[in-house]
This record gives C-alpha cells, structure tokens and sequence, in this order.
C-alpha cells in the first residue's frame, strides 16, 4: 500500500486557484474541492477554520503570487530597467485567473476587498515608476490609472492576446507618455 502525500495548506490554496480559474465559484465549495483533491472534509477542516478563511487566505495567496511577488522581482538589485521588467512580469501572469478573481469578486465581498487592495498596490507601484522617472505626483498617478486600466480591460477584450503582443502594447503606451513628457517639458521651459 503506498501512502499519498500530506496535502498541506498551500496545496488547498493552489487547488482552489485553479479550481476558479476552470470552474468557477462553483469549484470552490468544500464538496468540490475535496473531490478534486481527493481528500475528505475533515482534511480541508484541518487547515481552515470555515469556507470563509479559506477563500480570503486563497486571495491572499493571488494576492501575493500576482502583485507583492512581481513587485518584489521588479525592484530587484539586478534589475536595469524596471518598467520592462514589470510589462514582461505582468504580462506573462495567468489573465485567465485575473479575468475569474475580478467574475467572483462580483459576488463575494472578501474577494472583492482583496482585489481593491490588488488594484490600489498595482497602480500605487506604477504610479511609484512614473515618479522615479520625474514625473510630478497627480501625473504621474493618472497615467498609472488610465495604463491600469487598459492592463485589465485588455484581459477581457482581448484574452487570448500573447504576451507578446500585449509587452507591444506597453512599449507604445511608454513611448506615447514619454513623447508626451518631453513635449510638456519642452513648452515649460
């Protein structure tokens, strides 16, 4: 008889992403999440308090594997320029999984809080590079809203747009806000 391996916390939190991302809100009740696993309620029980604490510890995990993660990699000590950095990073992120938090953050309200947290950390960071790159405070934070806001409508009018395309995209709306700069700055002077 061989003995399956321990499914631990992460695992739960693991599965249940990926359970959103195929199924939807209807693959996380505990039903079908333990029948996914193979694991029987007491072991979901084991590691959540309720059905509550799993799903805002399963946002936190997103939370932290598609926000707090890429900001980490995108200020690392190696990293020349960090606004390439964060196209690539971003754009090679699960936008099938972006598209399936923000569908069940319309229906459940700790989803939601997380992602308002997502959506703030996310344009405060580019806001951040835009001021890094000298550009007064207000401005800065409305290109990073309106370059936010292109990132996740992109998602859902184009889903399955490549990486590739999309770090396109991103190039020519730097180069549009870099052409704008420098037409401000030359018109102050």
């Amino acid at each position: 008889m061989t003995k399956r391996k321990r499914f631990g916390k992460s695992d739960w939190l693991s599965l249940g992403l990926s359970q959103l991302k195929s199924d939807g809100p209807a693959g996380l009740t505990v039903e079908a999440l333990c029948s996914a696993a193979e694991r029987t309620r007491g072991s979901f029980y084991h590691h959540f308090q309720d059905h509550g604490v799993f799903i805002l510890e399963m946002m936190q995990a997103w939370k932290q594997q598609h926000t707090l993660d890429v900001a980490d990699k995108t200020l690392g000590p190696a990293v020349k320029d960090r606004r390439q950095k964060l196209s690539h990073l971003a754009n090679h992120l699960d936008h099938e999984l972006e598209r399936k938090v923000r569908q069940f953050a319309q229906s459940n309200s700790a989803t939601r809080e997380v992602l308002q947290e997502v959506d703030k950390l996310r344009t405060d960071f580019v806001a951040d590079l835009y001021r890094d790159r000298g550009l007064p405070d207000d401005e800065a934070m409305q290109i990073a809203q309106i370059e936010y806001a292109a990132f996740v409508g992109a998602q859902i009018v184009w889903p399955d747009m490549p990486a590739q395309d999309r770090m396109a995209l991103d190039r020519k709306f730097a180069k549009l806000v870099s052409n704008e700069y420098a037409v401000d700055k030359n018109t102050k002077e």
